[in-house]
């Protein structure tokens, strides 16, 4: 915890030379979901992972063609047990904006996996093409990945 709020601390600290730097927006939520990960109570991951889609948000509002800002934000409303149009939204930018980007991608195919039966056919078969794309790179993170969702019909 020491490290996360040393972590905190050095973001927080560029804030008030320059408010909406969307890096350090997405760094401070990047050290909320940390905070989420260790927190001693629900109501404390809850509140982090506010934060964290606050954060997110506010970096979109700078950076909106950000594929990793756009995952972050979908993954925060997983987290947040928030399955809207938002939520969709995102998916649909990450994908669209960084379709080779791995890291953006594994985020984006966690989330969609975990709502799996609130998508629509296109994001469906966006997930599928993530998939594919993915294997490319690294078959067997895909494989595990699908695998634990218990979706081998996308393989």
């Amino acid at each position: 915890m020491q490290e996360i709020d040393r972590v905190f601390e050095n973001f927080s600290s560029s804030l008030p030379y320059a408010p909406a730097n969307p890096w350090a927006l997405e760094g401070l939520g990047t050290v909320a979901f940390a905070r989420m990960r260790v927190a001693g109570s629900p109501q404390e991951a809850l509140a982090a992972a506010r934060d964290a889609y606050a954060r997110f948000r506010q970096a979109l509002l700078q950076r909106p063609t950000s594929p990793f800002l756009w995952a972050n934000l979908a993954l925060s409303k997983l987290y947040l047990d928030e399955i809207d149009e938002e939520l969709f939204t995102a998916l649909r930018h990450a994908d669209e904006l960084g379709p080779w980007e791995p890291a953006s991608q594994l985020t984006t195919l966690f989330v969609a996996l975990a709502v799996w039966p609130h998508l629509d056919s296109s994001l469906r078969q966006s997930v599928v093409r993530r998939v594919k794309r993915g294997a490319t790179r690294d078959a067997e993170k895909m494989f595990a990945l699908v695998k634990s969702y218990g979706r081998f019909d996308l393989v």
